[in-house]
């Protein structure tokens, strides 16, 4: 027999030396298969209509009713029972040309299969769903077989994992009844695991989880193994192979879900809830949901306990490390349901950053040590403070007071470096801070041809344009962003700190009051009698000023609601406005809001300008801000003097005196301005804590950002891993850079640029949108894959079965970069 041979091809050979005898009447052959081994076989080797074949199994009376009506032809007559058992078939088995009686055992042998004696008790069980599953390898292929190969053909490891993923389902719909018997086996002598026998298969895969998570805890902790021992596998080749099939099933993006449907009954069988609670020692990330709660809650009890900052902030730097590792963590990171180790991990990065900074201010000598510190690495203290006073809803109810404490420790060094910083403007001057305004840095950046875009933002503070230089800067293959040092005008108010944004000459703008009241800024320039505190004046002016078309002034809502307007439209130079900072933080939401919300919009700005065709875009602003809610002892009393105009945080006019307030001159004007030290106010009223107008690093250090992309830059591709159905209401799905975005033998190619992408199911056929992703995705060209987990459409109802498609789209542009189908296996009802 050629080593070539398949078994298909040897079983046809043989019926066919039978089938096409010429002589006599057509040939008939009965299959005598008592085992039941060989009707499987049979119609593998009939497909295509090689031969005719009755394998129905009906009843012998009815076979030989059939037999007699049917005209006679070559066929095969396949029987459940061994030939001595025959009984209405008898008169045709003595016509028959052959009555086949073999065992796949024997008839095996004849094909060429050497099966060893002491392997063929074991083997004998798994040969007919193995030969059904081998039927087209070559002879040369089954020389290997042996029983540990023969069960993973039949039961691979893959199949293994979905059978204990597949909730809900029975053993025998996954595996099919032939290969019960067989999974049986491997997870029990393969994998340590109980073997599936009384119970419904959800218990034995709650048990089976139980021994995986226990087993783990067990190797995790050699030290302080958890009680359990009747469920820890036993060390060796089958404990290390059990270990890894739980860690594919963590990582499995379409299966991980039902692990964590399995893990809560898994944990209430074990005792690692109160092992986690006694452990003495740091431990690594665990699969245990019940092990991590404890140690999570662990942490936050004993933090509880710490008064003073000091103490607290050291052991948040120290244990930090251990918050990471468990905030990627199954729980901490892929769970629907996660256990808030990120809330944790942000608390602790907020304190090293304090614990890092303090005491900085004792370095400083002159104005500009401290906004050397301040633009250098001090603005992320201001992060730390945006987040610290944003509300974090899933911020655990033990933890409010390790952030309170956090809070009054930024606040106090908000305190803390300005009170310096006014004292060595008290004695060293304004001008010796030696910064130039926005709009000087802003002629500087213009180039002489290129298009070009400005945003124009109130109120972004300098670490608000560092994280908006981050975020466009994440993952690109060559940095982006230049961010440059400036100075608002004081008072810092956008009345004066707009048209010093955007003018190229600040010596030709002339500031004064109008003579009025109330009191109201007014700013005209030596070209110009527009008033340019006046923010539609503003926009008039830089029309006439750089010759610009009608379409070369918009706002940020406008670009992120419609395609911006191109080169051509805007005349090579756009400005587009925004006043979300501003806007909110008066009305308080940035406070408890925070940031991220308006930065991303801006980012998504950027990125719409920058397709739109302008290779530079920059942004300047007017000022920035500080967030404070002044005690009665920081109110101060207003100056002597002359009192022209005043705010919280300033007050203008002629003659000023104040014991401690610092003196300044408001530029292109003869006025003095007086703003009070640190983050005193002159008055304030409510509890709202949004100030600017006076003269910390926070509202007088504005950033002024340079984004440079390549002319013929070009965004990456973006993949889907394909996945062939879904099989919950929360499934999950994996993005990927595509081939344009893979790094290249000297990395990635700086042309190439990220790209923020939003994902959808869509049935076809209607357009309904079932299941979409909450949020938009970044995809890097350097990136790694990207694991989105889809939220169902509640109001959309679809029945299982129907085929869906899984659409991949540019948040920019809402391009359609990578679909698939996939099929519903789930029906979604209006309760779910």
């Amino acid at each position: 027999m050629s080593g070539s041979t398949t078994l298909r091809e040897w079983l046809r050979a043989e019926l066919k030396s039978v089938l096409e005898r010429k002589a006599g009447p057509a040939p008939l052959v009965l299959w005598c298969d008592p085992e039941s081994e060989w009707r499987d076989l049979l119609r593998a080797a009939g497909e295509g209509g090689a031969f005719e074949l009755w394998s129905g199994g009906e009843h012998e009376l009815v076979l030989r009713e059939r037999l007699l009506a049917t005209p006679p032809a070559p066929r095969v007559i396949w029987l459940p029972v061994g030939s001595n058992d025959i009984g209405y078939l008898k008169v045709f088995e003595l016509q028959a040309d052959l009555v086949w009686t073999e065992s796949l055992v024997s008839a095996l042998a004849r094909f060429g299969v050497e099966i060893a004696r002491d392997h063929e008790a074991e083997l004998r069980h798994l040969l007919p769903a193995h030969a059904k599953e081998w039927i087209d390898r070559p002879l040369s292929a089954w020389r290997e077989l042996t029983p540990g190969n023969a069960k993973t053909t039949l039961v691979d490891d893959d199949l293994v994992l979905l059978t204990l993923a597949s909730t809900g389902r029975t053993v025998d719909e996954v595996v099919g009844r032939d290969r019960a018997g067989v999974l049986s086996r491997r997870v029990t002598e393969d994998f340590g695991l109980p073997a599936h026998s009384g119970g419904t298969a959800d218990e034995w895969r709650v048990a089976a989880v139980a021994r995986l998570i226990v087993t783990e805890a067990r190797v995790r902790v050699p030290s302080e193994p958890p009680g359990d021992a009747d469920k820890v596998i036993p060390s060796g080749p089958v404990r290390e192979r059990a270990l890894k099939l739980l860690d594919r099933w963590l990582k499995n993006i379409e299966l991980m879900g039902s692990f964590e449907d399995l893990a809560r009954p898994a944990d209430a069988t074990t005792s690692l809830l109160y092992w986690a609670r006694n452990l003495s020692s740091a431990v690594a990330p665990l699969a245990s949901r019940a092990a991590e709660e404890a140690l999570f809650q662990k942490q936050v009890a004993q933090l509880a306990q710490l008064d003073q900052f000091d103490e607290l902030a050291k052991r948040l730097e120290t244990w930090e490390p251990f918050y990471a590792a468990h905030s990627m963590g199954f729980w901490g990171c892929h769970a629907e349901h996660r256990i808030p180790w990120q809330s944790l991990l942000t608390l602790a990065r907020t304190a090293v950053v304090l614990r890092q900074h303090a005491g900085a201010e004792a370095q400083w000598t002159s104005p500009q040590d401290a906004v050397g510190w301040f633009t250098s690495t001090g603005w992320e203290i201001d992060r730390q403070g945006d987040i610290l006073h944003s509300e974090d809803p899933g911020l655990p109810s033990g933890l409010n007071g390790v952030r309170a404490r956090l809070r009054r420790a930024y606040l106090r060094r908000l305190d803390e470096t300005n009170s310096t910083f006014s004292e060595l403007l008290h004695h060293h001057g304004i001008e010796s801070l030696g910064l130039p305004f926005a709009g000087e840095l802003l002629a500087k950046a213009r180039p002489s041809r290129d298009p070009m875009a400005v945003l124009v933002l109130d109120a972004c503070r300098y670490d608000l344009g560092a994280r908006i230089a981050e975020t466009l800067n994440k993952g690109e293959p060559a940095r982006r962003s230049e961010i440059q040092r400036a100075r608002a005008p004081l008072p810092s108010m956008t009345c004066l700190g707009m048209p010093f944004a955007i003018v190229d000459d600040p010596d030709s703008l002339v500031v004064d009051l109008a003579n009025e009241a109330p009191a109201r800024w007014r700013v005209t320039s030596r070209e110009s009698t527009d008033d340019l505190a006046v923010a539609e004046a503003r926009r008039d002016w830089l029309r006439k000023r750089f010759k610009l078309k009608p379409a070369a002034v918009t706002d940020v809502k406008s670009v992120l609601d419609s395609p911006p307007p191109g080169p051509k439209e805007s005349g090579r130079l756009l400005f587009v406005f925004g006043d979300e900072f501003d806007t909110q933080g008066h009305e308080g939401e940035l406070k408890f809001s925070g940031a991220d919300e308006q930065i991303e919009r801006y980012v998504r700005a950027v990125r719409r300008i920058r397709d739109a065709g302008y290779p530079t875009v920059a942004i300047v602003t007017d000022h920035g801000y500080i967030h404070w809610e002044p005690e009665k002892d920081e109110v101060e009393d207003l100056p002597a003097g002359e009192v022209l105009w005043r705010s919280r945080r300033a007050v203008v006019g002629r003659g000023l005196k104040h014991r401690t307030a610092i003196a300044v001159g408001v530029k292109g004007s003869d006025l003095d301005c007086m703003v009070p030290r640190s983050v005193n106010a002159f008055r304030t009223y409510g509890k709202m804590g949004y100030f600017h107008g006076g003269a910390t690093l926070q509202e007088l250090v504005i950033p002024v950002v340079i984004f440079r992309w390549p002319k013929k830059a070009e965004k990456i591709s973006v993949v889907l891993t394909p996945l062939s159905e879904i099989t919950s209401v929360k499934p999950r799905i994996e993005l990927k850079p595509g081939a344009t975005g893979q790094p290249g033998l000297f990395g990635a190619d700086d042309r190439m640029m990220g790209r923020e992408v939003f994902v959808k199911v869509v049935e076809p056929a209607s357009g309904r949108r079932l299941f979409r992703a909450p949020q938009r995705y970044k995809v890097d060209p350097e990136g790694q894959s990207i694991v989105v987990a889809l939220d169902r459409e509640k109001s959309e109802t679809c029945q299982r079965g129907v085929r869906l498609q899984i659409e991949v789209r540019d948040a920019d542009n809402d391009e359609l970069l990578d679909h698939c189908q996939v099929e519903l296996r789930i029906d979604l009802e209006e309760w779910d």
